[in-house]
């Protein structure tokens, strides 16, 4: 995903059929891309290091003065605004703009401004010698009232032109990349729930009921992990499966079993903002009731939990911990949350060691195995030594800072709470494995 995404792809979501939820298997990744966010493609700094080299502020300060007015016609819903921002012949462009002014009209927005990242960002295709051009690579930030105190940001890769002594809005098009809004895609229907906000392309049943979910998971999720993440939750449902891709930046068919995502950053630093949950319709459309409440409680704890997830968190914590929180109070028995794990054990194909963050790649085999692992290693956790010292654990891990690794930072974490370090916890885990297995339950 390489699109200079603010956000990293925290943790994503669909179910096993052998569960009696509906859909697929699990599948959640985890990736810090805090360093790479926004990084430019090596065209990119080649031509951006060209304008940074010239010195040209005058085109800079024109086009910021352009972009800030047409951040004022969107936040002010003026389409004749914004479209004065566009040349009058380029009437595809005006007509594309005005459909995306359209297609925000129920978003509550709270703040709308662009940034100008760099000049001369990419190369243009050749026009007559007298027409004055600028490539810029430009940040989009915005923000959702009652849901972001900082913005959530996005990149945009623009076109803009010189006519009669001021700059304008050539184009949208003349560079791949960048990273697609909902709103993009096609009129966007909100629904307010109590402690959600749900953005979508599809019928105002279907983000109700989605809303509704949402609003059960959050009491649920603050039952396990406090009260102090914020407590809300934003959700996007577009369309089709095509629409999911686009807006994460993805290949769509590597996420064919994946009922949900949620993207954000990870650390405390990035609290001021609700990370996004984006709900996969072909997946969420073929889980049954629970499966949708248990997907819906995963991500919701994924954002809780985001602030206390760092890049040393291993994986069979973090989804660990989300699939414990989601299956709480469904009465699903170890033999249902975990079939293929529990039946690998019994038949003597025990894991040596808990499931690396490579088991846990979409293209993994014995991936849902890994999740099953996953959830077991926090139900072990709770059993030994109760639900609390599982939340202890988690914000153990990250207070390390990773010094030493993740298995060094796991293992002091580990003594820290729990009083046994990593080798013994495993060994812990292993036993448990075979006790559920030869349990009838």
């Amino acid at each position: 995903m390489a699109t200079g995404r603010r956000a990293v792809l925290i943790g994503g979501a669909a179910l096993l059929a052998a569960g009696g939820l509906g859909g697929a298997a699990w599948h959640d990744r985890v990736e810090d891309r805090r360093a790479a966010a926004a990084e430019p493609a090596a065209d990119e700094v080649s031509h951006a290091a060209t304008a940074d080299s010239s010195g040209d502020t005058a085109a800079r300060q024109g086009i910021q003065q352009l972009l800030d007015r047409r951040a004022a016609a969107v936040l002010a819903r003026d389409q004749a605004a914004l479209a004065a921002t566009v040349p009058a012949a380029a009437q595809a462009l005006r007509d594309s703009q005005a459909a995306m002014l359209a297609n925000l009209a129920q978003v509550p927005l709270a703040g709308w401004e662009y940034r100008i990242q760099a000049l001369d960002a990419y190369p243009l295709p050749p026009v007559l010698p007298e027409t004055e051009r600028r490539a810029a690579r430009v940040q989009l930030a915005y923000r959702l009232s009652g849901f972001d105190t900082e913005p959530v940001t996005a990149t945009q890769y623009l076109t803009f032109t010189r006519q009669d002594g001021r700059w304008l809005l050539g184009s949208d098009s003349d560079h791949p990349g960048g990273d697609t809004q909902l709103w993009d895609l096609g009129p966007v229907t909100v629904v307010h729930g109590r402690s959600c906000l749900v953005l979508g392309l599809r019928g105002q049943s279907t983000l109700q009921a989605i809303a509704d979910e949402a609003d059960r998971a959050v009491p649920a999720v603050s039952a396990v992990w406090g009260r102090g993440w914020g407590e809300r939750t934003v959700l996007l449902a577009p369309l089709g499966s095509d629409q999911f891709g686009r807006l994460l930046g993805v290949d769509p068919l590597g996420y064919s079993s994946i009922a949900a995502v949620t993207t954000g950053e990870l650390g405390p630093s990035e609290a001021g903002r609700t990370e996004r949950i984006t709900v996969n319709p072909q997946v969420w459309d073929s889980l049954n009731a629970l499966g949708r409440r248990v997907v819906t409680t995963h991500e919701t704890t994924h954002v809780a939990t985001r602030a206390i997830t760092e890049q040393w968190t291993p994986r069979w914590l973090s989804e660990g911990a989300a699939n414990w929180t989601g299956y709480l109070g469904t009465g699903r028995t170890p033999r249902q949350i975990a079939p293929e794990l529990l039946a690998d054990v019994a038949a003597g194909r025990i894991p040596a060691a808990l499931p690396a963050d490579p088991a846990f790649d979409g293209s993994a085999s014995g991936l849902p195995q890994a999740y099953e692992q996953a959830w077991f290693a926090c139900r072990s956790v709770v059993q030994r030594h109760g639900e609390p010292r599982l939340v202890a654990l988690y914000a153990a891990v990250a207070a390390t800072g990773g010094s030493g690794g993740q298995d060094a930072a796991v293992d002091a974490a580990l003594r820290r709470t729990l009083g046994t370090g990593l080798t013994a916890f495993t060994a812990l885990w292993r036993q448990d494995l075979l006790a559920a297995a030869k349990s009838k339950t």
